[in-house]
């Protein structure tokens, strides 16, 4: 668990009284005359429930005298009893330290591991919540809700118990040297002020706090955050991640790093994202560099859309210098990432050197173009830069949709196949094969197997044999967005080549070509079912 997701889980936690009488050195709890500021909501609501209860109480007593035979016991109430047993150990010792609203709050000062303000940007609306920002870091991106916690824990702040007053020795409790000092300012001038201490050695729950000379506990939860440095307070999210109405479309994505001799490069498939695929993909992105292939809509995703929402482990630097940007490589990027999307906008995330980050994270420093942050992005979610082609393909080779086709002509040597279709669905499509009406059943069929092709290995950076294709696949779709070549290579033992457009994809056993060559040769013999394995 992080530091911020423990202190966001102790915001919930219920705290329990705890009593520092257990060691010999432990200050005693005051119990008596404690100075009440005023009322609690808890407290004012169980006056109005205890007044509730005399007036039931006095109905009740003169129904039970209205009773002859009521036994003498049952007409009378005790309600300042009851009203003692409805009362819990903390609110029987709260004390009220602070009544001013947190609506009402200006700015706060914070003296911990740093100095630094905390003001409001901007008062509440009827629409919208007063907006608070940390002097200094106008343009940094904050954490809204750790933010919120600063305005809203110590406002209306209420203590579990009054520990000591006006104590001479404040090093028992951690307030010689304050983790924190807090001075929080209001709207009608009313300054309240507060240091934070050690946490009770008998209850974690429990922190003790310095206020107007005295020493109090108060639950532990409410004052964690005033003890957290500047950092704490910047978000870690490097890329806010858009709500649904406004995702937009990434359109492309190009990954450019320093160990590969070529660029990913990945496009939106508009065409991919109708339901109008068999056998192809689900991802709505293909790759078009180094060479084309589908992808696998698990895999591709983090690095196609993974951007929106990537949270750093850390903010390593605020308005880093020219300097420190080169010291962290980002001068130089080891890998550069650019998104572009269908609403103008185009983002540009920089990776630099890989470091050890405060919690012991192996991460990559790094920059989004247009801030001035540098942050640590943990290497297992910095997936741009350790992503291969293979990675992320489907190995998928033909992806369009059986009734999409407007030709197919395959050649193998001295024979070849010309089907011309027609026609949007199962029920109105038409094919043709060498200018003559062929059985669409059979048409079908036969294109199955080309669907079942799949790479089994990645074929990049090599040269095609000097020979002619063993069988060539050339395909255009009706809507005309469609139209490549697959070519199929023998190269010698169990091996072969596939190249699409000319450029050699993936490697596959030498049977798939030798499957399909056997389909291509009885085609015509309607009563032998092609094979749709070669494994």
């Amino acid at each position: 668990m992080s530091e911020k997701e423990f202190s966001e889980q102790n915001e919930t936690e219920e705290s329990q009284a705890g009593m520092d009488t257990f060691f010999a050195d432990a200050p005693a709890i005051v119990t008596e005359h404690l100075p009440k500021k005023g009322m609690s909501k808890n407290v004012k609501t169980l006056i109005a429930a205890v007044t509730a209860l005399v007036i039931l109480g006095g109905a009740l007593t003169a129904v039970l005298l209205l009773n002859k035979n009521a036994e003498e016991e049952n007409s009378q109430i005790d309600v300042s009893s009851l009203a003692n047993e409805l009362l819990d150990d903390d609110e029987k010792n709260a004390v009220l330290l602070n009544d001013e609203s947190a609506e009402d709050l200006k700015e706060i000062e914070i003296s911990n591991q740093d100095v630094f303000r905390v003001y409001q940007l901007s008062a509440k609306t009827d629409d919208a919540d007063a907006v608070y920002t940390i002097e200094g870091c106008e343009d940094i991106p904050l954490d809204k809700g750790y933010l919120s916690t600063l305005v809203n824990n110590a406002s209306s702040l209420s203590a579990d118990q009054l520990v000591e007053e006006n104590p001479a020795d404040l090093s028992k409790y951690g307030l010689s040297e304050p983790v924190s000092k807090v001075v929080m300012h209001y709207q009608d001038g009313t300054d309240f002020m507060f240091s934070v201490g050690s946490v009770s050695p008998m209850d974690s729950t429990q922190t003790y706090c310095a206020v107007d000379g005295n020493v109090y506990l108060i639950k532990t939860s409410l004052m964690t955050n005033y003890q957290k440095n500047l950092k704490f307070f910047f978000s870690t999210t490097v890329l806010e991640e858009p709500d649904e109405e406004n995702y937009p479309i990434v359109e492309s994505v190009r990954v450019q790093r320093q160990n590969l001799d070529y660029d990913i490069y990945m496009e939106y498939a508009y065409d991919a994202t109708e339901d109008n695929s068999v056998g192809g993909t689900a991802a709505t992105h293909v790759l078009r560099e180094p060479v084309f292939a589908y992808l696998n809509v698990e895999k591709s995703a983090d690095v196609t859309n993974g951007m929106f929402g990537l949270s750093a482990v850390e903010i390593a630097q605020i308005h880093p210098s020219e300097e420190d940007l080169q010291k962290a490589g980002i001068d130089n990027p080891f890998c550069t990432v650019t998104m572009a999307c269908d609403d103008g906008n185009t983002y540009v995330l920089k990776f630099g050197n890989t470091y050890t980050a405060e919690n012991g994270t192996s991460a990559y420093y790094a920059v989004l173009e247009g801030t001035d942050i540098l942050y640590g992005i943990a290497e297992t979610r910095a997936v741009w830069a350790t992503v291969q082609p293979g990675d992320i393909t489907s190995a998928n080779i033909f992806g369009t949709y059986v009734w999409d086709i407007a030709s197919l002509d395959v050649t193998a040597g001295n024979q070849k196949l010309t089907f011309i279709g027609e026609g949007t669905e199962q029920d109105d499509y038409t094919v043709t094969k060498n200018g003559e009406t062929c059985d669409t059943e059979r048409f079908r069929q036969f294109y199955k197997f080309l669907l079942y092709v799949y790479g089994e290995e990645l074929y990049l950076d090599a040269e095609l044999p000097a020979s002619e294709p063993d069988v060539s696949v050339c395909l255009k779709s009706q809507d005309g967005k469609e139209d490549y070549t697959v070519s199929f290579y023998k190269t010698g033992g169990l091996n072969a080549v596939i190249a699409v457009n000319g450029t050699p994809t993936y490697k596959i056993r030498s049977s798939c070509v030798d499957t399909l060559l056997h389909n291509i040769e009885i085609f015509d013999n309607s009563d032998e079912e092609f094979t749709m394995t070669w494994q």
